[in-house]
């Protein structure tokens, strides 16, 4: 039988492969009459290093016919590198708030200069997103330390914003009067019904669903948006067959740490 996603992968191969180049991988399968996800991270093969590695389009094709449907690339390169990313989920809220919040978090980054690819998540979520390629000897916790930081500030100033924002009347009501709109923690028992900014998924090995990758539970396409694209996006847009026909191409923006830390110095000194 044939893979279902195979002839989507084979039309934008060539716009998804700078996002799987030169990291370590975890890829989702689902075989035919089976309905259940396989989720994995290494080839089967023997050896030391086992991880799976698509460094060009015949290896992403050859795993599109073994009925792969996901794609997900460490979050840090195998040359030191990392993406910075912030992970914006609705969890109970309409998918349209998790939007909002996006755009808010794309604003403040801008006005630091840090300019992020914006990304649907596929389901529930969107993702913003940057290239900082030049860590060298960062440790991997100090990594995280930085990268927790910078969901945190950006969320402080994307709650001061919701404030005044008539469309996230939906978030202010769910979570009650006097309640923050966001959270950071998926487990905060406090504050269930906010948007979560997710500082918890940057750690050791932590992965992250790579632009136009497709989503098993929606069928729907992760796909990248700038900030145009994210104003107007909404998720019936993201079928592979859209995607496939005509999205366009994305290049990840690139920062470096002392962008970052002039960035959270600035929110700081904001009181956040």
């Amino acid at each position: 039988m044939a893979a279902k996603y195979h002839d989507y992968y084979a039309a934008v191969a060539d716009r998804m492969l700078p996002f799987l180049s030169d990291r370590k991988l975890a890829i989702e399968q689902r075989f035919p009459r089976s309905k259940e996800i396989v989720y994995r991270r290494h080839t089967g093969g023997s050896g030391e290093d086992t991880w799976i590695r698509i460094p060009d389009r015949d290896s992403l094709l050859t795993w599109a016919r073994q009925h792969a449907i996901g794609f997900h690339a460490h979050i840090r390169s195998e040359d030191r590198g990392a993406w910075f990313v912030i992970d914006i989920d609705s969890r109970g809220l309409p998918t349209e708030m998790a939007r909002i919040g996006a755009t808010h978090a794309a604003d403040v980054l801008a006005e630091q200069g840090i300019n992020a690819l914006a990304k649907f998540s596929g389901s529930d979520g969107y993702h913003l997103m940057w290239d900082v390629p030049g860590l060298g000897s960062v440790t991997d916790s100090d990594l995280w330390e930085l990268q927790r930081a910078v969901v945190n500030a950006v969320a402080c100033k994307v709650e001061r914003r919701l404030i005044d924002d008539p469309n996230a009347a939906p978030i202010r009501e769910a979570v009650g009067e006097g309640k923050p709109s966001i959270t950071t923690g998926s487990a905060d028992r406090e504050n269930p019904n906010a948007l979560l900014f997710d500082e918890y998924i940057l750690k050791d090995n932590a992965n992250f669903r790579v632009p136009y990758s497709v989503h098993p539970s929606t069928g729907l396409v992760a796909v990248p948006l700038n900030r145009a694209q994210l104003d107007a996006f909404r998720p019936e847009n993201a079928s592979p067959e859209a995607v496939a026909a005509g999205w366009p191409a994305a290049t990840l923006p690139c920062h470096t740490v002392l962008d970052i830390r002039r960035a959270l110095d600035a929110w700081r000194a904001d009181g956040c």
